[in-house]
């Protein structure tokens, strides 16, 4: 099938059976119509759903949702839905636009003192060197901006002198550039105590980076994308650790936040393996960027995802079963489908993500 085929019959199969999020943003993101009348009737269904509502239902008058930025419970974590983190990102997938109330108050409620959270995450403005502006995937200042761009506010965060999203869209694309400066595994790790620790001021690209660039715009310039596709290419040929790496800090080893070192950067192929929603995660973040076609080891990905696409939209892929790991839980927010006890319900969320690659990755030519 061509490229066209393909898209156009994802696009009828989910538009005929999908969830009212994903038929939303197949409207409004890529075919680029969506009648007000109908968004707002297609909001309505989704603001009813379960997972839906245990975010509205947790979220504060000052727009806060839940307790905490990273985790409600100790039981449960930053799995559970009902938190800041979790939270905003799942309703900005749900199609919440930015200037929902939901999505609105949540982002200014950053700005809010209360007496709940963590201090580093609601109206203290980052310190170097104790952040992650000098250390690798410390998962503070950058994690917030992440979220916040994810919502949609890039250039309607109200003016502040806490969160400053320019400097972070700009030290994200400069981070990522800066792994052409090494060449060696060495010059990028010690051990500390029989652990493998980042070298003190080692700025080495992770997820949150990634993140912030696919979802904003005031680094796009055609230098910046060529950088961009130069890092991630030296990226997959960079030797992997095998293991995580942390940051050390203070007397304690602080976890690693998606470092782009550990292990394969795309964590699996789909050409031969199982793959979780890790991948499509991932795969739609450097599709977004602009940069799949420019990458080989992308491409290869990209052009073997495609031949796996059959006339019938069955999947011909092999996906580990279970929904809620390998990337498809709700920490991460790309099962829009409320559940997947039905074979369809799997499928539709698959190929939106399929649609999702590529329609940014054909947008990039």
């Amino acid at each position: 099938m061509s490229l066209n085929s393909i898209k156009e019959k994802i696009i009828s199969f989910l538009l005929n059976h999908a969830d009212p999020s994903i038929v939303l943003r197949v409207k409004n993101e890529v075919l680029g119509h969506l009648p007000a009348n109908e968004k707002e009737d297609l909001i309505g269904k989704i603001i009813l759903q379960k997972n839906v509502q245990s975010i509205l239902q947790a979220q504060k008058p000052d727009g806060w949702i839940g307790n905490h930025f990273h985790g409600q419970s100790k039981k449960f974590g930053a799995n559970m839905y009902d938190n800041m983190e979790v939270g905003l990102r799942y309703l900005a997938e749900k199609g919440f636009p930015p200037d929902s109330g939901y999505i609105s108050k949540a982002v200014n409620s950053f700005f809010v003192k209360k007496d709940y959270d963590y201090d580093v995450y609601r109206i203290k403005k980052p310190k170097v060197p104790d952040t992650d502006y000098s250390r690798t995937a410390f998962g503070l200042y950058l994690l917030r901006s992440s979220v916040i761009i994810r919502a949609g506010h890039e250039h309607v965060l109200p003016p502040n002198n806490i969160i400053d999203l320019v400097h972070d869209i700009n030290f994200s694309i400069k981070t990522f550039c800066n792994v052409l400066n090494y060449s060696n595994i060495d010059d990028v790790i010690d051990t500390h105590r029989k652990k493998p620790c980042f070298k003190q001021n080692t700025q080495w690209p992770c997820i949150c980076d990634l993140r912030i660039l696919a979802h904003s715009h005031g680094w796009r310039c055609r230098e910046n994308k060529v950088l961009l596709a130069s890092a991630v290419m030296r990226l997959f040929s960079f030797p992997q650790f095998g293991e995580d790496i942390y940051t050390y800090y203070r007397g304690q080893y602080i976890s690693p936040c998606g470092a782009f070192i550990h292990r394969p950067i795309l964590g699996c192929s789909i050409k031969d393996e199982a793959v979780g929603g890790g991948w499509f995660d991932l795969m739609e973040q450097f599709a977004r960027c602009g940069i799949v076609r420019h990458v080989p080891a992308l491409r290869d990905e990209y052009n073997a995802m495609l031949s796996l696409a059959e006339e019938s939209m069955a999947i011909n892929i092999s996906f580990h079963k279970n929904r809620d790991a390998f990337g498809w839980e709700p920490y991460y927010g790309i099962a829009l489908e409320q559940d997947w006890k039905t074979k369809i319900r799997k499928q539709c969320d698959i190929l939106f993500r399929i649609l999702l690659i590529l329609h940014y990755t054909e947008s990039e030519a």
